[in-house]
């Protein structure tokens, strides 16, 4: 075989992925994947088909032992408890400090409860609030805290933090604030790898960065020579991700091969033996890795660098699909949950298209030999193009976001950040040397860096320098590969070309159909969480999006951002027919500046009310630059074109409204309610209304009657009073506010209102976001927490 360890780590990541995607007991994996690697064993004529079984059962095996279920005297069992424990262990990594406080991991040894003191295992991270502890790594803590689970994501498309600290190890988190709580630190001792060369390296390289570098240029230094993306301002780190280059933030191959071009021309240089000069690079390239904390861009491109330094010096040629396909084998076999990470999926099929794609792509493009001057030009740009062909699906799938200048500035950005990787790297040595060449060496890094920075902006800037993509399905992922696959010659002519276009057929049918299929003939709601505040999305039979409220935007806090820009590019929506402001507060308009600002907006809706705040003044002027169609709606208003739903304003009347100053009855009682009928059942928004407006809404009559409410002002005593539950008669209350809000909405008494009224109530506090469901026969409605 041409490509062993390629073929034998796709089958090992098979068995991967079918572990974490069926979530099957062990048991039946081990009876399941035996059975095959038997049948295979017994009956194929295929040299690859049995050890190919066999693998996809290892891959399996090896998932469900790393990511099985917690053992009883995990720490992760004692959280959520009503009262403190108090927590014991070691820090098991080096503290991350941050602006207000510090971070860490804790390996875990010990937890009271009580009187009792419980002997425990698994690893814990802490934050430490306002203040910073003494402690190291390797240092023993112990605290009153309380401790809890990670949470899961609360919201459709948002990131799952859980899963992302369950595939680090960590299955529980404490937080503490007081200094206080820190009942004992003192030190102790963690293994002497760490302690005595990673930890000192690591530090030497932040003080070498430190020496004279500050802002911008050395937190991107530092994230570029560390990792350490924490540093990275958020303005620059926006402006490579538009630009296309947002790859050279990530610690790679690039770090890689500058460190072992040194040390290996570097010891040829005193006149060192093959061997001893190729055993001086691997040590460079591993200590590196571990410097870095072995993220797995750079576990590959350290192995990818060792065998092919072993091979030269063995004199085999190595082929860099198989080397490729060698690193993955074995950081899956010893970190299987890697095979989700976003870093191993970019790494890899980065150095895939690449090693598939450059000849190719170099081929169309004009002549320039190797030692040409257009060589210099053409085989940047083909590398580029090659990265970006094997990296596109991966890039819209987790940032929905496609830049158009990203060839160009590559070229660009990508040499300035090489010279500014190998200036660091001198000046950090120098710096423990001869602190004043350092510093000329910083100030020299420090001009190569704000170029970087500057033309990534330049890049950036254009409207159009990158346009929001949906998310593409498997499907469409797949086509696209097979498409990409069937470019070059020798897949194209042989049998696998023939495989390729049945499966890209296949595919295309399966997409075509399918999309047919999922065409919902019902009325679907979804309350968001977004904290305290009010952000609904509607997606109507005939397909028509409508967006009720966003969300509060803040100098901390961005709810368009972290919820609804997510939640659409996972739902596939690149526009929305109609947005409504319920009202002009903060918590229910301040996603729309940045939902404006990024999507195509057909309608903007609100009842006219005037209001001057940045948030509406910048909407004002985001419908004006953009040319949002708007209208001003009013009680008896009816919204048209939504599939057989019939959508009436009920509020408010003109006495609530004023378009020139402060609204006659206040802002919330301004608030736009809006009634949605459809197969028999009603849904009533009321936005922030409070019990002032009951008059004016009970005159409705019948036509108030809804199976679905969303409670008013998140539930508050203000508002949902006997005699408007009593008219509306709901089945379902569904409330959004937020964890712990410092308004303790919903009331407690309008809570029990709703139960003795046999009402039941959903709330996005402890349900996460909670998604309704009308199809003509009934209504369905459950939270996002919720098991389907």
């Amino acid at each position: 075989m041409r490509r062993p360890a390629l073929l034998s780590a796709a089958f090992f990541a098979a068995g991967v992925l079918m572990a974490h995607r069926l979530d099957v007991p062990v048991w039946a994996l081990w009876t399941g994947g035996l059975t095959i690697w038997l049948v295979c064993l017994i009956r194929s004529k295929s040299h690859c088909a049995w050890p190919g079984a066999l693998l996809l059962v290892l891959g399996a095996m090896r998932y469900e032992s790393v990511m099985h279920e917690l053992p009883e005297d995990h720490v992760a069992h004692f959280g959520g408890r009503d009262r403190p424990v108090v927590l014991g262990g070691r820090v098991a990594e080096e503290p991350e400090w941050m602006a207000d406080g510090l971070r860490l991991r804790m390996a875990a040894e010990r937890v009271t409860v009580g009187d009792t003191v419980f002997s425990v295992q698994g690893s814990v991270l802490l934050r430490f609030r306002k203040f910073r502890p003494d402690v190291d790594y390797g240092d023993r803590l112990t605290a009153r805290l309380h401790l809890r689970r990670p949470h899961p994501p609360r919201n459709p498309g948002a990131f799952d933090y859980r899963a992302f600290l369950k595939r680090k190890g960590i299955h529980a988190m404490g937080s503490v604030s007081r200094r206080e709580q820190v009942l004992e630190t003192r030190p102790g001792r963690g293994g002497w790898l760490w302690t005595y060369v990673v930890l000192p390296v690591r530090r030497g390289v932040r003080a070498g960065v430190a020496y004279n570098l500050s802002g911008g240029p050395a937190g991107l230094l530092n994230g570029i020579l560390l990792g350490e993306k924490r540093g990275v301002p958020d303005p620059v780190r926006t402006a490579f991700t538009r630009a296309g280059v947002n790859h050279v933030l990530a610690v790679s191959g690039l770090h890689v091969g500058l460190i072992a071009a040194v040390v290996f021309f570097g010891f040829g240089a005193v006149g060192c033996g093959r061997k001893t000069t190729a055993w001086a690079t691997v040590c460079a390239v591993l200590l590196y890795a571990l410097v870095t904390g072995l993220p797995p861009s750079v576990v590959r491109a350290s192995m990818m660098c060792a065998i092919t330094i072993w091979g030269r010096l063995g004199k085999t040629q190595g082929e860099g699909l198989n080397s490729l396909g060698l690193a993955a084998l074995v950081i899956l076999i010893f970190r299987p949950q890697d095979l989700f990470d976003v870093g191993f999926q970019l790494s890899f099929s980065a150095t895939g298209g690449i090693l598939i794609f450059y000849r190719p792509i170099r081929g169309c493009l004009p002549g320039g030999g190797a030692g040409g001057i257009g060589h210099w030009v053409w085989a940047p740009l083909a590398v580029s193009v090659a990265a970006q062909v094997g990296t596109l699906p991966f890039v819209l799938t987790y940032f929905g976001l496609l830049s158009v200048v990203s060839i160009l500035a590559n070229l660009v950005v990508v040499p300035l950040m090489a010279a500014a990787v190998a200036l660091g790297l001198l000046g950090v040595i120098v710096y423990h040397v001869s602190s004043p060449v350092a510093a000329l060496l910083n100030g020299a890094n420090w001009v190569v860096l704000k170029g970087a920075i500057q033309a990534a902006g330049w890049f950036a800037a254009p409207s159009w320098a990158a346009v929001e993509i949906q998310s593409p399905g498997w499907t469409v992922t797949g086509l696209y590969l097979c498409a990409a696959l069937l470019i070059l010659p020798e897949t194209r002519s042989g049998p696998w070309g023939r495989r390729l276009v049945l499966a890209g057929l296949s595919l295309a049918n399966l997409w075509v159909w399918s999309s047919l299929w999922q065409r919902p003939a019902d009325l679907r709601i979804l309350i968001l969480d977004v904290g305290q505040g009010d952000g609904i999305f509607l997606r109507f039979p005939n397909g028509r999006t409508l967006l009720v409220d966003s969300g509060l935007r803040a100098p901390n806090i961005d709810m368009g951002e972290r919820v609804l820009i997510p939640f659409l590019k996972a739902a596939g929506v690149n526009r929305i027919d109609a947005v409504v402001a319920s009202h002009p507060h903060s918590d229910h308009i301040g996603g729309f500046v940045t939902l404006l600002e990024r999507m195509e907006i057909g309608w903007y809706l609100d009842a006219g009310q005037f209001y001057d705040s940045w948030t509406a003044r910048r909407i004002r002027a985001l419908i004006s630059e953009k040319g949002i169609r708007y209208a001003a709606i009013e009680a008896g208003d009816r919204l048209g074109g939504l599939g057989g739903v019939d959508a009436v304003v009920l509020h408010p009347t003109p006495d609530y409204v004023s378009r020139h100053g402060p609204a006659p009855l206040g802002l919330n009682n301004g608030s736009v309610v809006i009634r949605l009928a459809y197969g028999g059942s009603a849904v009533l928004l009321t936005g922030d209304i409070e019990h002032e407006t009951d008059p004016d809404l009970l005159r409705w009559g019948d036509r108030l009657r809804a199976q679905v409410l969303k409670a008013a002002h998140h539930g508050s005593g203000t508002s949902s009073t006997a005699a408007f539950l009593g008219a509306v008669r709901p089945d379902l209350v569904a409330i959004s506010c937020g964890v712990r809000n410092r308004f303790r909405h919903p009331s407690r008494a309008v809570i029990q209102r709703y139960k003795a009224m046999g009402i039941s109530v959903y709330r996005t506090d402890e349900m996460g976001a909670v998604e309704i469901r009308i199809d003509g026969k009934g209504i369905d409605a459950r939270g996002w927490l919720e098991a389907p």
